[in-house]
C-alpha cells in the first residue's frame, strides 16, 4: 500500500489563506505528515464477475425491492455469476429529464448494453401473477444462501430497516417486512431478529444497534440512509443495499432535521477514524456542516444499482489530459463551463451518463464534468466509458470527493481527507478539483492543476468569480452561476485592461444541461460588446492563465 505525503501546515487556517494567496510559484511546503490509506479506501468486491443473472424489479414494491437487493448483496459477495437488478425505485432520482423531476433515469439496460456487453447474461423468468415477482424468483433460486431473516418494524420503518440491513449483512439474512415474512414462512428460515415493537424511537434503535452489531461491522466507511420508507411514491429506495450487505457495513438512521437526533450522529460517527467518509445520505443542508465540524465528509450514494458488480472489476488509472493554453489579450474572456454535483454517485453513475446518451448537444461545447474519482475503484468500467466518450468530444473529467470536507481545525480528519483526495485525483489522472468550503486549504495540500472554489458565486461557500490566483503549482479560481443575474453581472463588470477568466456552473445533469450550455454559448457570443469569448475546459482555463502570467503551462 502506497503512502502519500501532503503539506499540512501548523499555522492557523486564517493565516494560511493570506500567505497562500500571495504565492505564485515555487512556494515551499509547510509541515509534512505521512498519511496511511491502508484499509481506508472505499470497499470493493474482490470476487470478479463472470456472468449475470438479470432481475427486473419493475413490478416489485418497496418491500420486495429491499428484500431482493439485500439478497443480491449476500449472493454477489461470493459468486462469480452475480445478480444484476434493474428498475428499482427512488423518488430522488430526477435524472430522466424528459419531464422535469417527473421521470427516473433508469440505467440498468444502458449499462448492460454499453459496459457489460461482453458478459453472458440470463434474464430471470418472473411470474407476474405473484406479489413481488422478482424477489420471489430470486429467493427460489438462491434460498440456500440465506441463513435467516430479520424483520423490521413498519411503525419505526426508517430506523429499523437500516438496523435490519446491518444485522442481515453480518448474518446472511433476508431483510423483511412482517407481511413479506409471512409470505416466505414456507422456507423455514430462522428469525435472527424481530424488531417489531422493540424500540420507542430512533435513538433507542441506534443505541441497540451500536451495542450489539457495530464491532462486527466493516469500518472502512461509515454509512447512513434516510427516506427509506415503504411508500412506493415517496421512498428513496433500496438500490444501495447490495453494497452495504456485501461489504458488511454498519448502516443506521437518525432524523437529522430533529435537533436531538441530529447531534446524536456524533455518537456513531466518532467511532470511526477521523476523516472517514460518511457514505449514503442524510439531508445535506444539515449534514455537510455537521460532519465537517466533526472532522468527516458526506459522500452521497443514492439510487445506484449493482455496486457489488460495478466494483468487482480490476481498478484502473486514468491518463491526464494535456491542457491547452490560448492566446489572450485585454479584451478576451475565457469561459469554462462545468456540470456539478458528481461527488454524489447518483450523478456520476446515473444522471451524467443518461444526459450524455440522450442529449443532442453532447460534445457541442467544452464542458468539465465534476465526478467522483473513486469510480476508478468503485466502477472502473464506467470510468473507462467516460474516458472514451470524452476523448472523442474534447470534454474533461474533474474531481469532487464529497459534500464539503472536514474543517481544517479538525486536523487529523482534514489531513486524511486531503490524502484521500490526492490519492484518487492522481489515480484518475484528473487535472481539476471542485472544492467549495476550505478550498484554499485543500488547494494547498492536494495541489491539483486547478481548483474550482465556491458553490456558484451565489453564497458564502468559497471565493468569488473574479478571484483567481496560484497556490503553489495550483491555479485557484472562483465560480459563478449561469443565471443572468450572476453571469451577466460578471461579464458587465469585467476588469478593464486585462482578460477575464470565468468558471461557470451550468447546473447538474438532472436536466438537459448540454443543450442549455450550447444555447448559453450563443447568447454570450451575441452580446456584441467588443469582447472576444473563448470556451474551454477548466484545465485549459488554468493553462491559459499560466501562459498569460508568463508561468510554465506544466
Amino acid at each position: 500500500m502506497k503512502h502519500f505525503r501532503i503539506a499540512t501546515g501548523l499555522i492557523p487556517a486564517a493565516i494560511v489563506l493570506l500567505s497562500f494567496s500571495s504565492c505564485t510559484e515555487g512556494c515551499p511546503s509547510s509541515g509534512i505528515s505521512d498519511i496511511s490509506l491502508e484499509n481506508r479506501l472505499y470497499p470493493t468486491n474482490p470476487v470478479p464477475t463472470e456472468s449475470l443473472v438479470v432481475a427486473d424489479l419493475s413490478n416489485d414494491d418497496i418491500e420486495g425491492q429491499i428484500a431482493a437487493i439485500g439478497l443480491q448483496g449476500i449472493v454477489n459477495r461470493t459468486e462469480k455469476q452475480k445478480i444484476y437488478v434493474m428498475n428499482s425505485r427512488c423518488k430522488d432520482n430526477r435524472g430522466g429529464w424528459t419531464v422535469r423531476y417527473g421521470t427516473m433515469a433508469q440505467m440498468g439496460q444502458f449499462w448492460l448494453d454499453n459496459i457489460f456487453q461482453d458478459l453472458p447474461k440470463e434474464f430471470l423468468s418472473l411470474d407476474q401473477t405473484k406479489r413481488n415477482p422478482a424477489f420471489k424468483a430470486l429467493l427460489a433460486r438462491y434460498k440456500d444462501f440465506v441463513k435467516g431473516v430479520v424483520i423490521y418494524d413498519p411503525d419505526l420503518e426508517q430506523a429499523t430497516i437500516e438496523a435490519a440491513t446491518t444485522v442481515a449483512a453480518q448474518t446472511d439474512a433476508l431483510i423483511l417486512s412482517p407481511s413479506l415474512y409471512n409470505e416466505v414462512k414456507e422456507y423455514g428460515f430462522k428469525v435472527i431478529e424481530d424488531l417489531r415493537g422493540k424500540f420507542k424511537n430512533n435513538i433507542e434503535c441506534v443505541d441497540w444497534l451500536l451495542a450489539n452489531w457495530f464491532d462486527g461491522a466493516n469500518h472502512d466507511v461509515a454509512f447512513t440512509w434516510s427516506h427509506m420508507n415503504l411508500d412506493f411514491e415517496q421512498s428513496w429506495g433500496a438500490a444501495n443495499k447490495d453494497y452495504v450487505v456485501a461489504n458488511r457495513l454498519f448502516t443506521f438512521f437518525l432524523d437529522i432535521t430533529v435537533p436531538e437526533e441530529c447531534h446524536y450522529n456524533e455518537t456513531v460517527i466518532k467511532r470511526y477514524p477521523a476523516g472517514t467518509p460518511v457514505v449514503g445520505w442524510t439531508d445535506e443542508l444539515w449534514a455537510d456542516k455537521l460532519f465537517a465540524d466533526y472532522g468527516y465528509v458526506m459522500v452521497p450514494l443514492i439510487s445506484v444499482e449493482n455496486m457489488t458488480i460495478m466494483s468487482s472489476f480490476p481498478d484502473v488509472e486514468g491518463k491526464p489530459i494535456e491542457p491547452k493554453a490560448y492566446e489572450v489579450d485585454e479584451n478576451t474572456v475565457v469561459i469554462a463551463f462545468f456540470i456539478s454535483d458528481g461527488d454524489n454517485l447518483l450523478h456520476t453513475m446515473v444522471y451524467m451518463p443518461y444526459t450524455i446518451a440522450n442529449s443532442p448537444n453532447f460534445g457541442a461545447v467544452p464542458v468539465t464534468w465534476i465526478i467522483n474519482p473513486a469510480i476508478t475503484d468503485l466502477a472502473p468500467r464506467v470510468f473507462r466509458w467516460y474516458e472514451e466518450k470524452f476523448a472523442q468530444t474534447g470534454q474533461e473529467m474533474g474531481a469532487m470527493m464529497g459534500d464539503g470536507s472536514p474543517i481544517p481545525e479538525r486536523y487529523e480528519g482534514f489531513s486524511f481527507y486531503c490524502a484521500l483526495a490526492k490519492h484518487y485525483v492522481e489515480k484518475a489522472g484528473m487535472r481539476t478539483v471542485k472544492q467549495m468550503i476550505s478550498g484554499e486549504d485543500v488547494a494547498w495540500n492536494v495541489q491539483p492543476y486547478v481548483v474550482q472554489s465556491g458553490y456558484a458565486g451565489t453564497d458564502w461557500r468559497g471565493i468569488g468569480p473574479y478571484e483567481y490566483h496560484m497556490d503553489g503549482n495550483c491555479f485557484h479560481v472562483g465560480t459563478t452561476n449561469s443565471e443572468p443575474e450572476y453571469l451577466d453581472a460578471a461579464l458587465d463588470n469585467a476588469p478593464e485592461g486585462e482578460p477575464l477568466f470565468l468558471s461557470v456552473m451550468i447546473g447538474t445533469a438532472s436536466t438537459d444541461c448540454l443543450t442549455y450550455a450550447a444555447e448559453l454559448k450563443k447568447k454570450i457570443e451575441a452580446r456584441n460588446d467588443g469582447k472576444k469569448y473563448i470556451f474551454v475546459r477548466t484545465a485549459d482555463l488554468a493553462a491559459t492563465y499560466r501562459a498569460y502570467k508568463g508561468l510554465p503551462i506544466e
